[in-house]
């Protein structure tokens, strides 16, 4: 015989509406909200939201790996023109005592208009080089050969572009004088300024030349 204490409890248990076939100790409604959290899954609104959001980190990720790459390209292509100049210069210095055929100088030339720029020997021909005195852009240009294949009409990087203040930066030895020309022009000036972009104009570096010689960049 069940004690009158433990009547009321029974009795509570199963007016919760306890289901005695579906296990003890666990009323019918506790179990059956239990089982409908375990099943229960995204909502439409819940999914739509997570996807937006992904949607919004890739498009995000993607632009600035963009950027990353113009940037990158950029850093490459400046570097790539300066060490250029210092190449020319680095071999003016190593010319000495002249001959018929060989380079009186070396120098770079900046074509803005096809966007290509190279290392040139300035080779005159004769027993003898010119003077300083008689260097011009025009007797430069006039004489200008081919350095190396790997030097000559070297293109920019996809996406960037370079403008420049002067056609030629042309280095005499044995010192070696700067001689900065602008374009078509014989007299020479005092610095030289290249602008190398990204094709968008978003990002820029410059590169100057001094007529002492100093490359910055």
């Amino acid at each position: 015989m069940v004690p009158a204490s433990y009547r009321g409890i029974i009795s509570a248990f199963f007016a919760r509406g306890s289901d005695p076939s579906r296990g003890r100790g666990m009323c019918y409604n506790d179990k059956k909200m239990a089982k409908k959290r375990g099943n229960g899954g995204f909502t439409l609104i819940e999914m739509l939201i997570v996807v937006s959001i992904s949607a919004m980190l890739a498009t995000i990720a993607i632009g600035y790996s963009g950027i990353e790459r113009d940037q990158t390209a950029l850093s490459v292509e400046k570097t790539k023109i300066a060490e250029l100049i210092l190449q020319a210069r680095a071999l003016a210095l190593a010319t000495y005592n002249n001959t018929s055929g060989t380079a009186c100088g070396y120098g770079v030339s900046l074509d803005t208009t096809n966007e290509t720029y190279s290392i040139f020997a300035y080779v005159p021909g004769g027993n003898t080089c010119p003077s300083e005195a008689s260097t011009t852009y025009g007797s430069v240009s006039s004489a200008e050969q081919k350095s190396t294949e790997e030097t000559w009409d070297v293109h920019p990087q996809n996406n960037v572009t370079f403008t420049s203040d002067a056609a030629m930066i042309f280095f005499f030895p044995p010192n070696p004088d700067t001689f900065i020309f602008k374009s078509s022009d014989d007299s020479a000036t005092d610095q030289a300024l290249i602008v190398v972009k990204t094709a968008d104009s978003v990002a820029s570096s410059t590169i100057s030349v001094n007529s002492a010689g100093q490359v910055n960049f």
